[in-house]
């Protein structure tokens, strides 16, 4: 092979392989947009960093399938039109024809492809906000120094008679699936049972039906997320540079944060963890036993138990209709103890993408997301009913909220009444709450980060100044962060760097 060959084939191999991982840049950020709209980075520098063991799969089946079958179709299409450009001018110069672009484009090839990687880099950088991110990081966020409550100082203080609390996260629940009369985006109301809760209930709304909810804000917005949100009044932000986080056998998580678990601890509570996955997702059992030192019991331990056969798993593991039957054996357990008791469990088969489909799920809806989701509220519902026949009710208050909005803004996009304007919010609803909450004439705008407090007041702790973290109770008057600061400013400063999130909530690991 003479040596102007080889040359050419090299170049030839470089111009597939730029094309090829352009492809696959652009292929991957369409997909993010579509099936998950604005992905901030702090969501996956942290699922980049901590264990994802027990995730189900399935979830990206779809983005593999896409990747390796339009990647390397568009790719071979590219190279055939720069084929079909050097032929033809090729046949332009025999034919003493000038053929100057063709011939341009014929040369640099090659040139061209790393062109087109570049452009794909800074679609995928614009989609992921990743110059804000990057500039936010030089940045420092005066919202700790300015805003922040240290618990630890808060002299936070118990009833006399101590209430026990149930507090169960909804996998991927908003008020968009009501209808418009309760201020969702839905035509037809498909949570009607969890609707007529909130109503019922204290969801922090105006003087109507219509329901409330906490808005998404940076680090709240996946389920480990949410969960450090409402039980820390912080948001789960991933410094640069070196930390705790993520190291192959990280022992600390958060280790500056003093938690509703330890608070709870600390009163003298028995605490309790139920999830019907992997406790080790996302470092999950790390930071409920370092805050808190709850039982965790998961699909491994009633597998053990014997509750599950030893090879039992669908979904994520164990479907929420053993969620609940397991969570009200455990609550019998707890409430026969000498103790008041803390139990929060999450359910899981409102998952993205489309579910999964139960038993207990009817068919009144053309997508199978719709009806998991109605089927959700239904199972919720039959679940408090149960409660409130126990004899430990009155003294039970029952928190419920969603996580997070879903994943799937394409599911929610195509919600009828979802609107530019409209306001994407997580369920929240408080049974039975220690404290009276008297509506107003608006809505209370608040992030997860408000359930710290306004989940030790429902249950009648007493908090000087109504703040813990960035939190702010509900049940006062003060102002959220939200509400100080609005949406837009409030992301930018949760995003800024801060030395003292990095110091005092990660600390450091001795290796």
């Amino acid at each position: 092979m003479s040596e102007r060959k080889r040359v050419m084939n090299g170049r030839n191999v470089a111009t597939a392989v730029f094309l090829l991982l352009s492809n696959f840049l652009v292929i991957t950020a369409v997909w993010l947009a579509v099936r998950f709209g604005t992905v901030d980075m702090t969501t996956i520098l942290f699922h980049l960093k901590v264990p994802i063991g027990g995730a189900d799969a399935t979830n990206f089946y779809e983005i593999f399938i896409l990747l390796f079958t339009i990647g390397p179709a568009a790719t071979a299409l590219e190279l055939g039109i720069f084929a079909l450009i050097a032929r033809w001018s090729r046949s332009r110069k025999q034919k003493d024809r000038k053929a100057t672009i063709s011939t341009w484009i014929t040369e640099h090839r090659r040139m061209i492809a790393v062109i087109l990687m570049v452009v794909a880099i800074s679609f995928v950088g614009y989609q992921l906000h990743i110059v804000k991110y990057v500039v936010n990081q030089f940045r420092n966020s005066p919202i700790y120094d300015d805003e922040y409550v240290d618990p630890r100082k808060a002299a936070i203080t118990a009833p006399e008679q101590k209430r026990n609390l149930v507090f169960i996260y909804m996998e991927s629940m908003e008020v968009s699936y009501a209808d418009a009369e309760h201020g969702g985006a839905s035509k037809e109301n498909l949570i009607p049972e969890m609707a007529d809760i909130a109503v019922a209930n204290v969801s922090f709304s105006d003087t109507s039906v219509k329901l409330n909810g906490a808005q998404p804000v940076i680090g709240t917005t996946w389920t480990m997320g949410s969960l450090v949100a409402q039980t820390a009044g912080v948001p789960l932000t991933i410094p640069l540079g070196d930390n705790a986080m993520g190291r192959k056998a990280f022992k600390t998580f958060l280790p500056g944060v003093y938690t509703i678990g330890q608070v709870l601890r600390d009163n003298g509570y028995e605490l309790l963890y139920l999830i019907g996955s992997d406790k080790k997702f996302a470092g999950a059992d790390i930071y409920m036993t370092t805050h808190g030192d709850y039982t965790i019991k998961d699909l491994d331990y009633y597998r053990a138990i014997g509750e599950l056969d030893a090879d039992y798993h669908v979904w994520w593991g164990f479907e929420d209709e053993k969620v609940y039957d397991f969570a009200r054996k455990e609550i019998l357990n707890l409430a026969a103890g000498d103790k008041p008791f803390a139990i929060t469990f999450m359910t899981m088969d409102t998952h993205y993408t489309n579910g999964y489909r139960c038993n207990l799920c009817e068919d009144r809806y053309p997508e199978q997301y719709s009806n998991v989701i109605a089927c959700a509220s239904r199972q919720l519902d039959h679940f408090l009913q149960w409660m409130s026949i126990q004899p430990f009710f009155d003294n039970t208050t029952i928190i419920v909220v969603g996580d997070h909005p879903t994943m799937d803004t394409k599911y929610a996009d195509n919600l009828p009444y979802n609107t530019k304007d409209y306001k994407r919010k997580t369920y929240c609803v408080v049974i039975n709450p220690a404290v009276q909450y008297f509506p107003t004439k608006e809505m209370r705008e608040f992030t997860a980060l408000d359930m710290y407090p306004t989940t030790l007041a429902a249950m009648g702790f007493t908090i000087p100044g109504n703040r813990l973290g960035l939190g702010v109770n509900l049940f006062s008057e003060e102002r959220t962060l939200l509400e100080k600061y609005g949406m837009d400013e409030l992301n930018d400063l949760l995003e800024m760097h801060s030395k003292f999130y990095d110091e005092l909530m990660y600390g450091t690991e001795e290796e």
